[in-house]
């Protein structure tokens, strides 16, 4: 049960923090993109050294934004690589689960599935070779066998 909390929490946090990345970069975009406005505006509106010292200033605060920029973009692909890598660890760990399972016999799996956490099992019954689904299927009590039927079926 644990299992499929971490499995969907891994999910959310993968799904978040590219969300996160998406509305990042435009929000950046829009924000560099105004401060470049600025910038000209004043550039074409400004004359003598006193104008030219604040835009030396602006060029440099840009110049921060960038950089910052830059980092937190780096340490949003940094996690998402990692979110990466625990859903590929955690894949491996559910492909194991359906060789184990597949190579039961139907009558022991049928007897456990039911009592394992229902997402976890409907994905594991899903992906087995249909023959094999079946025959756990058939062999499991009514009740439990409509559960997973429907599931599959996605309703």
């Amino acid at each position: 049960m644990e299992n499929s909390r971490l499995t969907g929490l891994s999910l959310n946090i993968y799904f978040l923090i590219k969300q996160t990345l998406v509305r990042y970069a435009l929000f950046f975009s829009f924000f560099l993109f105004a401060f470049l406005l600025l910038f000209l505006f004043q550039l074409y509106f400004s004359a003598g050294n006193v104008y030219a010292s604040k835009l030396t200033a602006e060029q440099s605060k840009i110049q921060i934004l960038k950089e910052q920029i830059k980092t937190e973009l780096n340490e949003l692909k940094s996690i998402e690589t990692k979110i990466s890598a625990a859903k590929a660890f955690k894949k491996s760990k559910i492909k194991g689960l359906i060789a184990i399972y597949s190579s039961m016999s139907p009558r022991k799996a049928a007897a456990i599935l039911p009592h394992i956490n229902k997402h976890l099992a409907v994905y594991i019954l899903s992906s087995m070779n249909p023959k094999t689904a079946s025959s756990i299927i058939s062999r499991m009590n009514t009740k439990s066998a409509v559960f997973f039927t429907n599931s599959i079926a996605g309703k």
